[in-house]
């Protein structure tokens, strides 16, 4: 009973979810390890770095005891601070100081501290070490003359505004949500191979009857022909969609009203363009909403009106009213619609 379309669905969504389980865990396992360095750092605490390893260190973002307390002597402040600014219209409304920068003396070289504005002047720092961007070193120095100032700068940047491995916590959160999430995906998957009953698909079809003869029903039916509408499966009898834990089906003869449906898109209150999709509606409540160009979303409607031309055709308040309140009545309606078109043909 599973060999044809609809096990040959149940399978590629259950083959979809394997693999989006498996993803959720490798991005779990790569943030894990991306956070790997914070957690040591945090558990072993600072480490103490003299001159020579401050030194000797080319690019501090290889450097995995990036967390450091440097001790040092004659510390000044450099005067160059880093300002926020709002603005609004290209007018300066508020601003506000949230950095200052100051020179470190440890040994024969100069260290780079930033500290918050409230900090006070201190002989030794704990916090991140950074590289020392260019611009703020030549900014350091620009009223200095003197070459050796410069060349005994250390190309690092100590930077104690921030609290390290403050963001540990969140990372803890989202590593945990996407392990859960991927294992949860992966024994759904599972479950849903060993007993295909359990699928959403065959719980939407068992509305129709026992499994037993709807399946085989839809088998045939799609395998006499069938068309595609954003990769939802249309056959004489059925339209089929099925995507992970998102399924809707029904019987084409149920379907009672059909529109257009167009969408509005704006920036900053400015048009950006529209969007479109056809709206299926059927007697039982279930709605089917289908994005697509407005080209294809009305050729599609132009052909259903051919072809089933009882059926409600258009958007109205009062018919989105009438469907939700009256529903028997609406079918109803549409059934009688029918049956006065097909005797007025015979």
């Amino acid at each position: 009973m599973w060999h044809g379309f609809i096990g040959q669905r149940i399978a590629a969504t259950n083959r979809t979810l394997h693999r989006s389980g498996m993803a959720l865990l490798v991005a779990a396992l790569a943030l894990g390890a991306f956070g790997t360095r914070t957690f040591i750092n945090v558990k072993q605490g600072p480490a103490h770095l003299d001159e020579a390893q401050l030194a000797a260190i080319n690019d501090p973002s290889l450097q995995f005891r990036n967390f450091i307390t440097v001790e040092g002597r004659n510390t000044i402040s450099t005067g160059i601070t880093t300002i926020e600014k709002s603005t609004r219209n290209g007018v300066v409304e508020s601003q506000r100081t949230t950095a200052e920068y100051m020179a470190m003396v440890v040994g024969k070289h100069i260290l780079v501290v930033k500290v918050k504005p409230t900090d006070i002047i201190r002989q030794k720092y704990t916090g991140t070490i950074t590289s020392l961007p260019d611009d703020l070193k030549k900014e350091v120095f620009s009223g200095l003359a003197d070459p050796d100032l410069q060349a005994a700068t250390l190309h690092v940047l100590l930077d104690t505004t921030a609290g390290y491995g403050d963001e540990l916590m969140l990372m803890y959160i989202v590593v945990g949500a996407l392990v859960l999430s991927g294992l949860w995906m992966f024994f759904l998957s599972r479950s849903r191979n060993e007993m295909p009953e359990r699928h959403p698909l065959c719980k939407a079809l068992s509305q129709y009857g026992p499994l037993y003869s709807v399946v085989p029903q839809i088998d045939s039916d799609v395998a006499a022909g069938t068309s595609s509408f954003n990769s939802v499966t249309f056959s004489r009898n059925w339209i089929i969609s099925c995507w992970l834990t998102q399924v809707v089906v029904m019987r084409r003869d149920e379907i009672i009203w059909a529109y257009k449906k167009r969408t509005k898109h704006s920036v900053n209150f400015i048009p950006t363009g529209s969007s479109y999709s056809l709206v299926l509606r059927d007697a039982r409540g279930k709605l089917l909403e289908l994005n697509n160009s407005e080209q294809l979303v009305d050729s599609y409607l132009a052909g259903l009106a051919e072809q089933t031309p009882w059926l409600i055709f258009g958007y109205d308040r009062k018919l989105e009213k009438l469907y939700k309140k009256q529903l028997q009545s609406f079918a109803q309606t549409v059934s009688d619609r029918k049956a006065t078109m097909q005797a007025a043909k015979s």
